[in-house]
């Protein structure tokens, strides 16, 4: 067999050594260790996951140490029934600053021990999502249900809550989390949205989360029928069986419930979650700042560089803290972060590189930090759904 290696053009400089074989068979050098997720065994041994007719190494570019303390942000083992992951959750991409005005939370590492079973099974009744997490992202970054501490929807309507443009912020105990479809994170193929979507990440019950796109020009979202999605965002197909999908702009976001038998250990509210899917209670209004009026062009190509200009209305009727007069500090859309910033008068001017295996498609969001008062979190401002890139 022949193995292919594609490099990707990560969101925070460092190069993904994810590998892929192509076959009908199982490839010389993996194991079969249950379901669809073998082994190739080695000094440091290398996962992989049987995704339609590609064996998929998932995790190899989310093993680096992102914040250099000598511990690998994901680490892999398995026993008998389960894929073993153990994650500090520290995001390998960037992020907002924080504690901020929008989120008084520090991100903290964690000690995470997930078991996403080999062979997950269908199970007789949904298992209703707990507060927490809910599933876990490649690199090892937690999703959370769509809803705020308070019991409301936090990702729009009245409660909407402050995320940073990679759709994460930290919990009051520093967990950093996803409520939606987190733009940011990375998988061995990119998502040009010519084809079905890459995994993303896993559900507790083993079943895995793919990205929005179903098949060229279609959102997993959009299908109809038997195709459609059902109440947990998930669907069959003959290639991969039970999944689910992300389906940014429309709730549950990531996950609606669990089709499949969980384990209980991989959450505490596991232990005592009831049945059937969560229930969109969004309320009508926003409780965001408005200060981000517009931003132009809402459309760029892969593969170039970009002036993207930000409008701000410093007099929005809504604020809750005067806008500073300077340039921001920084600004990001979607993982795109600024490489340079100008400001003249209310129009701030970014400058974004999109790699060339860009996500196509998807709508990302836009935020802006500004440096604070000696002593005071960052200020800072968002908009949701502002800006696409296309081939």
């Amino acid at each position: 067999m022949m193995l292919l290696s594609f490099v990707i053009s990560p969101a925070a400089g460092a190069e993904p050594p994810s590998n892929v074989v192509s076959s009908d068979t199982t490839p010389s050098g993996l194991v079969g260790i249950g379901g669809k997720w073998f082994v190739q065994q080695g000094a440091k041994p290398a996962y992989f996951y049987r995704d339609g007719d590609r064996y998929v190494d998932l995790f190899s570019y989310h093993t680096k140490d992102s914040n250099k303390d000598g511990v690998e942000n994901v680490r892999l083992r398995h026993d008998s029934q389960f894929l073993i992951m153990e994650s500090q959750g520290y995001p390998n991409h960037p992020t907002a600053i924080f504690p901020n005005s929008g989120n008084p939370n520090t991100i903290k590492l964690q000690k995470f021990v997930f078991r996403l079973p080999l062979e997950p099974k269908m199970a007789d009744k949904i298992t209703r999502l707990p507060m927490g997490p809910v599933g876990t992202a490649l690199n090892g970054v937690v999703f959370f249900n769509p809803f705020e501490a308070g019991g409301m929807n936090a990702v729009e309507g009245y409660s909407e809550v402050w995320l940073d443009s990679c759709c994460g912020h930290p919990s009051p105990t520093g967990v950093y989390h996803y409520h939606k479809y987190p733009s940011c994170v990375k998988s061995p193929f990119a998502d040009d949205g010519k084809q079905h979507s890459p995994v993303i990440g896993f559900a507790f019950d083993g079943f895995p989360v793919y990205g929005p796109h179903e098949e060229s020009g279609v959102m997993a979202k959009d299908l109809k029928g038997e195709r459609a999605l059902d109440v947990c965002n998930g669907h069959h197909d003959d290639q991969r069986g039970y999944h689910y999908h992300v389906t940014p702009g429309r709730f549950p976001y990531i996950l609606g419930g669990y089709a499949g038998v969980v384990e209980p250990s991989n959450s505490p509210g596991l232990r005592r979650a009831g049945t059937g899917p969560i229930v969109n209670n969004a309320q009508p209004g926003t409780r965001m700042d408005q200060v981000i009026t517009a931003v132009r062009p809402g459309t760029a190509a892969r593969g170039q560089t970009h002036q993207i200009q930000i409008e701000l209305n410093p007099q929005d009727a809504q604020r809750r803290m005067a806008v500073p007069a300077e340039k921001p500090s920084w600004g990001q859309v979607g993982p795109y972060e600024a490489k340079k910033i100008s400001r003249e008068g209310n129009i701030v001017t970014i400058e974004i590189e999109i790699p060339a295996d860009a996500t196509v498609g998807v709508v990302f969001d836009c935020h802006l930090e500004f440096e604070p008062a000696t002593g005071r979190p960052p200020i800072v401002f968002k908009k949701n759904d502002v800006f696409r890139v296309i081939d």
